[in-house]
């Protein structure tokens, strides 16, 4: 299954268009020899291959064509990946070959092992690739070798360049020890022999990317054992420049421990998608322009920056992060000053995906500001979450771009926030509902943007407007119409007179309201159209972006279309 096949099925999912599924009955699990144990519920088998030792979890019933996923090293560690991947006829596959470092000697035995696994035991002839810390050398150094035989490679603070780690030559700590492990397993005279080797991973993506292997990378932005700079930052540039296609997911503050995710469905869905074992039912509904576009997008990165928790059906509680979807220009640099352009979906506060604002967030991005798409908890009474919790998600956004500007080569005072239906909502709660706030918000850095631009917004969430059977009694208290202040940013709305969703005349009164407290407050008004009409049409969702390019360049947030520059 190819690429953007992939794209459009984990895009359109979000959006009720399509239905997803494991291609195929089950299958009967694959009789393994060894010793027989148990894992997390699952039937371990161990037993040796070219004299080492391999380990397999079977699921209980695999899924058609047996895929199977494959640790470089520390199996085991942080295991929820691959205990939601055996539920979905997964096998888990790890080959015991420590201190070997992904040296030619390691990938010899890889190959043993995947020959008796394919071979003998029948597994697909093609695996997702699991690379932990220096997992990361052995799962693309066989990789390079083998590209025809790899779904997706997933790397999570993965070693990309034995001279960042164990070699420590640059900003890492290093290890000396491993470094002695290198020479020795590669068969290096020297360390001038060694710094002259170009084999490492990040040398050898040439023959990933012409597979078109996608690739996944968590990592911490503050590791010192394997700098993400060094290894995965370089993979991403080199492989995106080759034609590549590789997901970013950065945990900010975090060193190289922890590693993976507190709620691990980006990592299974990115390799349940591209084990090529998916079909799906295409419903006859044709994708607007906006989701035409959106799905041939993929951010810069995605950055979490908030971890909340949720109740599950038993009561007890489990936590997932938040993520920006970050949109960088072209000659962007960590410290630049650029203005920066946000904006939230809309769903009813109870569905919708980032992704469905990707062209808004890639536009602005193009014309030289930071573009971000913003995730945040929907409504759902099963995990505990309400239309507060939107609206808290929203402003600790707004305040963790303030608070990490630097690093995302931004101008905080240059924030222009944007959003549609409930997402237009969530955007004027970033400056109009100063009393709700995540207790764990660092509240010296406030969340008000310099300029709002909403589009068909919940505007008024009494009985005349949407929203109020959502919200419950405590309605007014995040109803924009009830809680305009003076001293809010400069506001374009636009809005169709047809709209049975959230009236129009909500909006009216908003921008009456906003002038009468000494605001600027503009209304566009499309005579007859429905609730989203700019999302429906390309002439109008274009004539939409100049007008929005137009205001944002009144606002001084940016230059003009044809020329963006840094500021």
């Amino acid at each position: 299954m190819s690429v953007m096949t992939m794209m459009l099925i984990a895009f359109v999912v979000g959006y009720g268009c399509v239905s997803v599924e494991i291609a195929g009955a089950a299958e009967e699990s694959t009789a393994f020899p060894g010793k027989v144990s148990e894992w997390n519920g699952f039937d371990r088998y161990d037993f040796e291959v070219g004299g080492r030792p391999v380990m397999v979890i079977a699921p209980d019933q695999a899924a058609q064509g047996k895929p199977w996923v494959w640790h470089g090293e520390f199996f085991g560690h942080k295991p929820a990946p691959d205990i939601e991947l055996l539920r979905r006829g997964f096998h888990v596959v790890y080959m015991r070959v420590p201190n070997l470092l992904g040296s030619p000697k390691a990938v010899n035995y890889w190959d043993q092992c995947y020959d008796a696994l394919t071979r003998v035991h029948g597994l697909a002839k093609q695996v997702a690739l699991v690379g932990l810390s220096r997992g990361g050398l052995y799962c693309y150094n066989w990789a390079s070798q083998n590209p025809d035989r790899v779904t997706c490679i997933y790397g999570d603070a993965p070693v990309c360049d034995f001279k960042s780690w164990p070699g420590g030559q640059w900003k890492g700590k290093g290890s000396p020890r491993d470094w002695n492990l290198v020479l020795k397993e590669y068969g290096f005279a020297t360390d001038a022999e060694a710094n002259a080797y170009e084999g490492n991973p990040v040398d050898s993506l040439k023959k990933l990317a012409e597979a078109k292997v996608p690739l996944l990378h968590v990592y911490g932005d503050a590791d010192k054992v394997v700098p993400w700079d060094e290894n995965t930052g370089l993979i991403a540039k080199a492989y995106r420049e080759m034609g590549g296609q590789i997901t970013l997911i950065a945990k900010p503050g975090v060193g190289h421990h922890p590693h993976g995710l507190q709620d691990p469905s980006p990592i299974v869905d990115f390799i349940v998608s591209n084990s090529g074992i998916l079909k799906s039912k295409v419903s006859k509904k044709k994708l607007d322009p906006v989701d035409a576009i959106a799905v041939t997008l993929e951010p810069a990165k995605r950055i979490v920056f908030k971890t909340v928790q949720e109740t599950r059906g038993d009561t007890s509680l489990e936590s997932r992060e938040l993520y920006l979807h970050v949109f960088n220009p072209a000659g962007w640099q960590v410290g630049q000053k650029r203005s920066c352009f946000v904006v939230i979906h809309g769903g009813g506060w109870a569905g919708g995906v980032p992704r469905r604002m990707y062209p808004f967030a890639s536009h602005f991005a193009k014309l030289g500001m930071v573009g971000i798409s913003v995730h945040y908890r929907l409504l759902n009474s099963s995990k505990g979450s309400d239309v507060f919790d939107s609206v808290r998600d929203a402003r600790s956004a707004i305040r963790f771009i303030k608070s990490n500007a630097n690093q995302l080569g931004i101008d905080e005072t240059k924030i222009a926030v944007s959003g549609a239906s409930a997402g237009g909502h969530l955007a004027a709660a970033t400056c109009l509902f100063d009393d709700v706030n995540d207790k764990a918000d660092n509240l010296d850095f406030t969340p008000d943007p310099a300029a709002l631009l909403l589009l068909f917004p919940v505007i008024d969430t009494s009985a005349e407007g949407y929203g109020q059977r959502k919200i419950g009694e405590d309605w007014q208290r995040i109803s924009p119409l009830h809680r305009v202040v003076s001293g809010s940013p400069p506001t374009i709305i636009f809005h169709g007179t047809g709209d049975k969703v959230t009236p129009f005349t909500g909006a009216s009164s908003f921008r009456d309201a906003m002038l009468a407290a000494g605001n600027a407050c503009e209304l566009i008004s499309h005579d007859g159209g429905r609730h989203g009409y700019l999302m429906f049409d390309q002439e109008l969702f274009e004539a939409t972006l100049a007008r929005m390019e137009q205001f944002l360049i009144a606002q001084k947030l940016l230059t003009s279309p044809g020329s963006p520059r840094p500021r």
